[in-house]
């Protein structure tokens, strides 16, 4: 599977602070969505064979349906004679079709969607075809053809326990495709656990998963269920899935696959009977590769996988979340309603959105609680995104590195050496003491101590 990661890693700003663009295909099958990147020129054929550059399983897909052109400022999509026909957009292709970013494919059961990461939308004006869900009082509003697509195919998927795996970044909505896959589901009366990995407690990570018995540590004074057992009949979102232990790793396989817990401190096993979903940012096949995730986990998490396409690959959806967040902050404060003006509108959509839909909330909330309206101009929106352009920064896809370059190294080796480097200085400002070095640098302390272990450095004990 390609990681998504991987593919939007070559968007980087241009040397005037634009993006360079680059083309991706959003691949929706069966059980999956993937994506496949897309070379600058060329000629790339889609369908069943092994021959073409696009392979889908899909039985009403021709060996050879489609081929794409792509130019370095358009797209071609050439029908090549398949019996079950091509269709954009729901409008049937009888020859060629230029495609835009944004276009939906349908080739038998499978849809692709084009993306050109970094263009610049052609409108600000809502989009016609959307649909909004409402998930427990949480309204979703889709616009997107990949969010489309990707919430279809979530409603196939929902009825059945297969576990999932969902990748995206940091903030593109992963808490919320799997409660519309619990919400979907017939397991949607019982109870959604969700989880952050991330942030347990490495001390009480096993106790919070799987429960305790009375006296197993000092402060279990009773017995308590875990957050697996207590979720039993419903469904269970592990949130950065990545961040748990080896060890918490291997017990948690064993959970899954039994069916059963063996809270800390007991003998006895426990059953449960959750659907699993789980959602990561980073790239599990290399931290398996890596030695830092089992892979027999993976293979029991990755029943079904999706993708969720980044906020700035959804121009259409951003005005429609905007103004629904803009007019839910306003009613919040007490506040007489605030609109974004179109040149306000484009500003937003010209953003890189490292962050994501949490990076646009943060904007939009300081938008309504400072602004005295009742229209939001340009440089309102622009002001506040230069001010917030250093962690935005830090957010940012990197660069592909070019190895033959001379002063450059791998990002991940820089990355990796800065890591290490802060560590140490966190741990000398504060004497040693753990629990402060983590909160100084914002790590979780369960994080820092397990890349202390990983970048060799044998730290004091915690405070």
């Amino acid at each position: 599977m390609t990681d998504p990661r991987e593919t939007l890693a070559t968007e980087h700003s241009g040397p005037r602070g634009g993006r360079e663009r680059r083309r991706y295909l959003a691949v929706f099958e069966s059980a999956s969505s993937r994506v496949v990147p897309l070379p600058e020129s060329g000629e790339v054929f889609v369908g069943r064979g092994d021959e073409v550059g696009v392979r889908v399983r899909d039985a009403k897909v021709s060996r050879k349906h489609v081929s794409l052109a792509l130019e370095p400022e358009r797209v071609v999509l050439t029908d090549l004679g398949s019996q079950n026909g091509t269709f954009v957009n729901g409008q049937r292709v009888h020859g060629q079709r230029m495609l835009v970013s944004g276009d939906s494919i349908e080739l038998g059961h499978t849809c692709l969607v084009l993306h050109t990461s970094g263009s610049e939308p052609a409108s600000t004006a809502a989009p016609s075809a959307r649909e909004a869900i409402d998930l427990d009082g949480v309204q979703v509003i889709l616009a997107d053809s990949s969010m489309l697509a990707l919430y279809a195919l979530i409603r196939r998927l929902a009825p059945v326990s297969l576990p999932v795996l969902i990748h995206g970044e940091t903030g593109t909505g992963k808490e919320l495709a799997a409660r519309a896959l619990h919400h979907f589901s017939p397991r949607c009366t019982a109870r959604f656990v969700a989880i952050n990995c991330a942030a347990l407690p490495e001390a009480l990570i096993e106790s919070e998963l799987f429960g305790h018995r009375r006296g197993a540590f000092t402060g279990a004074t009773h017995d308590k269920p875990g957050l697996l057992e207590s979720a039993s009949g419903g469904s269970v979102f592990l949130d950065e899935i990545g961040e748990l232990p080896l060890g918490t790793q291997a017990k948690l396989l064993r959970a899954l696959d039994t069916g059963r817990v063996v809270p800390v401190g007991a003998v006895d096993e426990h059953a449960i009977d959750v659907r699993v979903i789980a959602a990561t940012h980073r790239n599990l096949e290399h931290e398996v590769g890596a030695g830092r995730f089992r892979q027999d986990l993976y293979y029991r998490l990755a029943g079904a996988t999706l993708w969720l396409p980044p906020l700035r690959d959804r121009p259409g959806e951003l005005r429609l979340i905007a103004d629904g967040m803009l007019s839910r902050a306003r009613a919040r404060l007490g506040l007489p309603p605030l609109s974004l003006s179109e040149p306000a509108r484009r500003a937003l959509a010209a953003h890189h959105w490292p962050g994501n839909v949490r990076e646009l909330g943060n904007v939009i909330e300081f938008l309504a609680a400072t602004h005295d309206g009742p229209v939001i101009d340009a440089e309102s929106v622009a002001a506040r995104l230069r001010s917030t352009a250093p962690a935005a920064a830090a957010l940012a896809p990197a660069t592909t590195p070019d190895a033959s370059a001379a002063g450059f190294r791998p990002l991940d080796d820089e990355l990796r050496d800065l890591e290490q480097k802060r560590i140490v200085e966190a741990l000398a400002a504060t004497g040693g003491n753990q629990t402060r070095a983590a909160e100084l640098i914002g790590m979780p302390l369960r994080t820092f101590v397990t890349k202390l272990e990983r970048h060799g450095l044998k730290g004091p004990k915690r405070g």
